[in-house]
């Protein structure tokens, strides 16, 4: 398909500016990330006993340690290990080697592979923080008509937005601009344009990021913590090696160690154990630097789960396993946030996701920009199922290798000479004017049944049921609108290949929500709207006053956009309400 000549202009015009942007990030660019003191502290001040428990590091953890620290004794646990930016993985051999699983527990990534569904997440100091795209986006305040009604009044009182913005500005939250000189986020919007003037409800949307983009360079944050600018290298996702990434560990987690919070990684709970004196036993597994694994316990006046929708969950399957009382409940209401992935390949203009990470920028490029920074809105449509958003991406240097590759036989043959020798080139060696250079990576968000549930598989792990999520409408919706922008600039949509029928047919989350679904009864979620854990022996509203799960697991719904936000400012309000 040859894309109108109006259309390329459009494309031209807005990319005007990526030769000047990118002479600039090549001359202003510091090598090297600033050194950053360690959060955790040595295992073995570990205490017995704490006032408060914190299981997990994530958003909804780092915000419930920073705000409740404060004239308690409160420590954080973290099953993962503490990463300083210069030490994430770079190349394929060393991402792969950071996969999470009985033999490397430490892993940075944690992908739970399913029959129909694989789940990523991040495991380390800091949570999925370390390794998602930094999107902070505000849901549409429909989805908490499902919710609990003291949310729901939150809402429309004004409060969710007092919260969020409490987290914006902890998070320091930036945006590309155009003078950026980004050709992905010109890309995306000339082909949304181009949706927009074919008759589609969509409209561009440049998005809030947790990135420091212009804000410290090579100094202190507000936090303490040194960071420098973002090189726009395009490798957020496997972690950022030059410490521009606004991630938990340079703003709630430093906030609650200096508040007296005790931060601990290499430590995960196994399961909950309740006391005779209505105190928990928190039965973990420590994982010393270069010892054996050793089994303890600790006791905790309050436990707050936060270790995200499997973790959280798992931990709680497992200590009903053990004879606690729980609501049925458990395990259900699993969304995978209507994610979708996509790729826009061998489009006739170049679009720069070609990450580098902390090396040289590849000849042609100079500048990729983070993962992600702009989207394609269709959130008018006036039925809430309906709505979505197509973000666009880019690719890490680790994997481009392997995409640029494995990607000539899912596509097919080009007919066009030059589409075929863009192909060539990436086949024949790795530049900047081949076809997956010349490709879009899309990342669908919106809304899908929350039909997934949670169980225990034979090794006491967590894995996700849920056979007829391929046919729900989300993903048919959103592959349909993924080709028509590839088709734009002559492109072809493909599929990930996990999702095909040769690899499984899987599609795959990067947003895991539910399994201890919130409901203002037991007969109807796990915790109630401050996050507190139904007690099913009393009456429909009793509660363990002092166990609390605060993370993306207690969604109910799917969210429909990044959900961090939405987690962080929940979080808040739960350190609000917290009252033991």
């Amino acid at each position: 398909m040859s894309q109108p000549h109006s259309t390329r202009r459009a494309f031209v015009a807005a990319s005007g500016s990526v030769a000047t942007a990118g002479i600039l990030a090549a001359t202003s660019a510091k090598a090297g990330s600033p050194a950053r003191a360690a959060l955790s502290v040595s295992l073995d001040q570990l205490k017995s006993d704490y006032d408060v428990v914190v299981v997990g590091s994530g958003y909804g953890g780092a915000v419930m340690a920073a705000r409740l620290a404060a004239g308690r004794s409160l420590c954080v646990l973290e099953r993962g290990r503490e990463w300083s930016p210069g030490t994430f993985p770079s190349a394929l051999l060393t991402v792969l080697a950071q996969f999470r699983g009985p033999i490397n527990p430490l892993g940075l990534f944690d992908y739970r592979a399913g029959e129909s569904l694989d789940v990523l997440s991040g495991s380390g100091l800091g949570g999925t923080s370390l390794i998602n795209a930094n999107v902070v986006i505000a849901p549409d305040r429909e989805i908490f008509n499902r919710w609990p009604a003291s949310i729901q009044q939150d809402v429309l009182q004004g409060r969710m937005d007092a919260w969020e913005e409490r987290v914006r500005k902890v998070l320091s939250t930036d945006q590309v601009l155009e003078s950026d000189g980004l050709r992905k986020h010109a890309f995306h919007r000339t082909t949304t344009l181009a949706r927009s003037r074919g008759g589609a409800d969509t409209s561009f949307q440049p998005l809030t990021l947790a990135v420091n983009l212009r804000r410290v360079d090579q100094r202190p944050n507000e936090h303490g913590v040194a960071q420098a600018l973002c090189t726009h290298c395009g490798d957020c996702v496997t972690g950022c090696r030059v410490g521009a990434k606004n991630t938990l560990d340079v703003n709630y987690l430093p906030m609650a160690r200096a508040a007296g919070a005790q931060i601990f990684s290499r430590v995960e709970v196994e399961w909950l154990e309740r006391l005779p004196d209505s105190r928990w036993r928190v039965h973990v597994v420590i994982r010393p630097d270069g010892g054996a694994a050793q089994h303890r316990h600790i006791i905790a006046a309050s436990v707050v789960l936060a270790a995200g929708a499997l973790g959280s969950t798992q931990i709680l399957l497992r200590s009903r396993a053990q004879g606690l009382a729980l609501s049925d409940a458990l395990g259900t209401r699993f969304s995978a946030n209507g994610d979708l992935l996509g790729l826009g390949y061998n489009t006739s203009v170049q679009t720069n996701v070609m990450g580098f990470g902390d090396g040289v920028a590849p000849a042609g490029e100079r500048r990729v920009g983070p993962t992600i920074t702009a989207a394609a809105s269709y959130r008018n449509h006036p039925t809430l199922s309906q709505r979505y958003l197509i973000e666009e991406g880019a690719i890490p240097r680790a994997l481009f290798d392997a995409l640029r590759l494995g990607m000539p036989p899912l596509a097919g043959v080009f007919p066009t000479f030059p589409a075929a020798q863009r192909v060539a080139r990436d086949l024949l060696y790795s530049r900047t004017d081949g076809a997956l250079n010349h490709s879009m990576v899309y990342l669908g968000i919106g809304h899908d049944s929350a039909g997934g549930k949670v169980v225990l598989d034979s090794n006491g792990n967590a894995r996700v049921l849920w056979p007829m999520i391929a046919q729900e409408p989300f993903v048919t919706r959103m592959r349909a609108e993924m080709e028509r922008h590839a088709q734009t600039f002559a492109g072809r949509h493909v599929a990930p290949p996990r999702s095909g029928p040769m690899f499984g047919g899987a599609l795959t989350t990067v947003h895991p929500l539910g399994g201890c679904p919130m409901a203002d009864a037991a007969d109807r979620g796990v915790v109630n709207a401050n996050g507190q854990v139904f007690d099913p022996r009393g009456s429909s509203g009793s509660v363990y006053a002092n166990l609390r799960v605060v993370d993306g697991s207690t969604a109910p719904t799917s969210i429909g956009v990044n959900p961090l936000l939405c987690i962080a400012a929940l979080a808040e309000r739960s350190a609000e309400r917290f009252t033991s």
